[in-house]
């Protein structure tokens, strides 16, 4: 955990894959998995989106993917419109 690296057996890839299949993502980025302990997995992330979700159980529904798919026991998703400025974490010159 001194790394603050990703977890063995945790691909960021898939992960961001995962995400990238809710409806209405259009783009993740800002993704960070990194330990919490020895046995809990934690994500932040920001996901544009062609309009704000309609569905109010959609950060639950994506927060029970993360954890059934990658056993990521924590995530807070920052969600943004694709109509809203470009994020000043995402700038062009940075994945």
């Amino acid at each position: 955990m001194s790394l603050d690296a990703v977890p063995e057996g945790i691909d960021p890839v898939r992960v961001e894959m995962t995400l990238r299949t809710l409806p209405g993502v259009a783009k993740v980025h800002d993704l960070h998995i990194w330990p919490m302990s020895t046995t809990e997995v934690a994500l932040t992330c920001h996901l544009v989106m062609v309009r704000w979700p309609a569905d109010p159980g959609f950060l639950a529904e994506a927060a029970h993917l993360l954890k059934e798919w990658h056993d990521i026991d924590h995530s807070t998703i920052q969600i943004e419109t694709s109509r809203e400025e470009h994020c000043r974490q995402a700038p062009p010159d940075r994945v």
